[in-house]
């Protein structure tokens, strides 16, 4: 036999031999030090004695959601006892206009008083220092009719009917900025419920992923440092399950203080989303909100008021032309029996009030800029806000498309890494990694699609889409 052969063939025995003892010596792995993280119950909220009768027993809609709100919003009545208010100021401008009756009733007991006393009741007495005294009853009923004023009360009465349509505009915009706010904190908890969700199927693979690292560290395949790192996965997991379960109970209160309920009030919302918008004409969209938007049909209502106010103002000092008719009875006996009918015609004018007519003018003239202003800010207001829902939405529902790509590529990369290390040719911190990715996509998939909800719900509420019908406009007391 050649020597060198030889040699091969003793070095080839040693370097088998040497791997049989270090298999030997796998056989009995490292334990390593590790400390369990026990998963923590859900931390609950006491829910109220009672429940509010508003809330249904079964799954919570967001149309639902807005139904309870414009019932029990005090920021509602608040807007609908504006609009009360400003009707009342509009009746007594029209008062005005229209004729007023008014009665008056008295009796009068006379002495005389003077050197010499006479008759109490209707006697006369003579000399010096005597008085005739004439007691008696009395009542009267007037008529009063405004004539002519060059429409200065009437100018003040269309001015308040005006005020009285602007507050009306303003319980619309408070409505249906409440219809926008509930929308968008029902999608936020549905989304957060979503992710606790997301987060406990985290926890549920990370704590496979475990099993996976102990089962590869019995059979002396894997490392005691997979083992560590696994079970710091899981800690990790568990406390964004924990932050992930108290996002979405804070957002619940949130939702309910908005809804005008108790906010400790236990809601569940079902898993619905918002119906889709058709954004294919953004220019018509934008003239629709221009002429529907309770914003621009408040700033619209206040300009008209503010030029009528104008017209009050420059006939402040003109003069008015009464009428009035009165029937008067006198007598010394009830019921009285003298009676007078009087017919008559008053003129009030102040020619000269030292400025304060022309100071009501201009007043009156820069609110009336003021309000054209407004209106002025209030079309950008409008316009922006189209625009921004508009991108929002488009880029969202990109977003979600781009999720669902992004979750079928993380899927299988953690089925992969799984599998390679299974295979004894991958490394743990391959699983590590790939199952972090799937979590980030699970995540941007939910975060997608409530922003497709909320920026079809703020779609909504830009072009000024009609409201529900229970936010219909009762009849203010």
């Amino acid at each position: 036999m050649n020597k060198s052969l030889f040699v091969f063939l003793c070095l080839c025995s040693l370097l088998a031999a040497c791997a049989t003892s270090l298999r030997a010596q796998q056989t009995l792995p490292i334990a390593p030090r590790i400390e369990e993280t026990p998963l923590p119950p859900p931390v609950e909220l006491p829910p109220p004695p009672e429940t509010p009768a508003d809330v249904p027993n079964a799954l919570l809609t967001a149309n639902e959601a807005v139904r309870i709100a414009l019932r029990n919003q005090p920021n509602v009545a608040a807007a609908r006892a504006g609009v009360g208010a400003a009707r009342g100021r509009t009746q007594q401008a029209q008062a005005g206009l229209a004729p007023s009756l008014g009665f008056g009733a008295g009796y009068t007991h006379v002495e005389s008083i003077g050197p010499e006393r006479g008759a109490a009741f209707g006697g006369t007495t003579g000399g010096a220092g005597a008085t005739s005294a004439s007691p008696g009853y009395q009542a009267s009923a007037t008529v009063r009719q405004l004539l002519f004023d060059f429409n200065h009360t009437r100018a003040l009465a269309r001015q308040s009917a005006l005020l009285e349509r602007a507050a009306g505009a303003n319980l619309t915009r408070v409505q249906s900025d409440l219809v926008f706010q509930v929308k968008q904190a029902f999608y936020t908890y549905s989304q957060n419920v979503r992710l606790v969700g997301v987060n406990e199927t985290n926890v549920r693979n990370r704590q496979d992923h475990i099993a996976l690292a102990q089962a590869r560290l019995r059979a002396g395949l894997g490392l005691p440092s997979d083992v560590v790192r696994a079970e710091t996965a899981v800690a990790e997991a568990i406390l964004n399950l924990t932050l992930a379960r108290n996002n979405a109970s804070v957002s619940r209160v949130n939702l309910a203080l908005l809804m005008g309920i108790d906010p400790r009030t236990p809601l569940q919302t079902a898993d619905t989303g918002e119906p889709a918008v058709d954004t294919g004409n953004l220019e018509a969209m934008v003239q629709a909100a221009l002429k529907q938007r309770p914003e621009m049909l408040q700033a619209s209502a206040a300009l008209e008021a503010a030029r009528q106010g104008v017209k009050a103002a420059r006939t402040s000092n003109a003069p008015g032309v009464f009428g009035t008719v009165g029937i008067t009875t006198r007598g010394s006996q009830f019921p009285p029996r003298t009676q007078n009918l009087s017919i008559g015609a008053s003129l009030q004018w102040t020619p000269l009030d030292s400025g304060l007519t022309a100071g009501r003018v201009r007043e009156a003239r820069s609110n009336a800029e003021s309000a054209q202003a407004q209106l002025n800010s209030a079309q950008l207001t409008v316009v922006s806000d189209i625009s921004q829902a508009y991108l929002n939405l488009r880029t969202a529902e990109q977003r979600v498309m781009t999720a669902d790509s992004e979750i079928t590529n993380a899927e299988e990369s953690v089925r992969l890494a799984e599998g390679r290390y299974r295979s004894g040719i991958g490394t743990f911190i391959d699983i590590l990694d790939a199952q972090q990715a799937l979590l980030v996509a699970r995540t941007n998939r939910v975060n997608a699609q409530s922003a497709v909800d909320q920026a079809r719900a703020a779609t909504n509420r830009a072009v000024g889409s009609p409201l529900p019908a229970q936010a219909a406009n009762p009849s203010p007391g």
